[in-house]
């Protein structure tokens, strides 16, 4: 059964309808628990430590397609703090720089042409408009990094690389992911729903040219100047958001002001927000491809898979029972009438 991310919470209510107040959120293809979810509070406990998930993670993967694919611990990290339920680690230094940014425009008294808010890469990966910022801002995005996601959009599961799954436990559900993108793409998928984001709902702007050259500096540098460019063009000011240190640099010397995001090495979290974990679902399904809550195996990728379903932010039940069908199929009707 195809179920948008919202309707994930309809499983969580009906273990809580059926008295189950702690949920599992298991990697079946390790058979290890990442992490439990208390129903009642919204805490997060139990939380896989990395080593003990790195010794599992080497026991499976045997080669080099294995051990680029098989997700890690920081495939969960990267999960939490996508769905912004994780703070990042100089999290009160973004918040002030915000602070001083909004007083700024407001008052005029640092800038007083138009603010636009520019992206780096990684700030679509880790969803930092559309889940923390919003309408706030105006923003512009550089082709340059509309054209890294895209570029990291490009492989399929082929039988041969489905064959190395063959030795995992659950290794049966792998059939599903047949023509079905590989990690990196469903990860670079989602980022890109970010820029859609970005772009369509927000009605930003887009500047500068492709690049040819395949050099990560030259490539950041270019992003900086063309934020730079655009600033001159329209007549305002830019200030860079990016999760890259080096990339604060480069932005200085083109002149631009930058807020940086400091990644952290751990996932520290205690009680979560109810509203953000369909976000946290979904992220942790497409970096993992397939998760288990409880009794209930969740697929990010199936055969069939269509552009709208990634679009959509949509998951497969790999297997539901009819109350549990029947009890989404209401949620359904109910919203269509609203």
């Amino acid at each position: 059964m195809i179920i948008s991310k919202e309707e994930i919470m309809v499983l969580l209510n009906e273990f809580a309808l059926k008295g189950i107040n702690e949920i599992t959120v298991e990697y079946p293809l390790f058979q290890l628990p990442l992490f439990t979810l208390n129903l009642h509070n919204f805490k997060v406990d139990n939380l896989v430590n990395p080593a003990n998930m790195d010794s599992v993670r080497r026991k499976y993967a045997k080669g080099e397609f294995l051990r680029k694919e098989l997700p890690d611990y920081y495939d969960l990290l990267d999960s939490f703090l996508s769905a912004a339920l994780m703070d990042f680690d100089n999290q009160d230094e973004i918040e002030e720089e915000f602070k001083i940014l909004r007083e700024s425009i407001k008052n005029k008294k640092v800038y007083i042409k138009p603010v636009f808010l520019g992206i780096d890469t990684n700030i679509a990966y880790y969803r930092i408009v559309s889940r923390r910022l919003g309408r706030e801002f105006e923003y512009v995005i550089s082709q340059i990094v509309v054209d890294e996601i895209d570029a990291r959009i490009h492989t399929k599961y082929t039988g041969r690389m489905l064959y190395h799954f063959e030795n995992l436990p659950f290794h049966h559900i792998i059939h599903e992911f047949a023509n079905g993108s590989v990690k990196e793409s469903r990860k670079a998928k989602n980022a890109m729903n970010e820029i859609y984001y970005i772009f369509d709902v927000l009605d930003s702007l887009r500047t500068g040219e492709s690049t040819e050259t395949r050099d990560k500096e030259i490539r950041d540098r270019e992003i900086a100047r063309q934020y730079r460019e655009f600033a001159e063009n329209v007549g305002g000011e830019i200030v860079l958001l990016t999760a890259d240190k080096d990339m604060v640099f480069h932005a200085q010397a083109k002149g631009l002001s930058s807020i940086y995001y400091k990644l952290p090495h751990r996932i520290s979290v205690e009680h979560v927000d109810p509203i953000n974990l369909p976000n946290l679902f979904y992220d942790l399904i497409t970096n993992f491809g397939v998760v288990r809550v409880n009794n209930f195996i969740i697929l990010g990728e199936w055969r069939g898979k269509e552009v709208d379903d990634y679009l959509n932010e949509r998951v497969k039940l790999y297997s539901v029972d009819e109350s549990t069908a029947k009890e989404i199929r209401i949620c359904r009707g109910v919203r269509d009438e609203l």
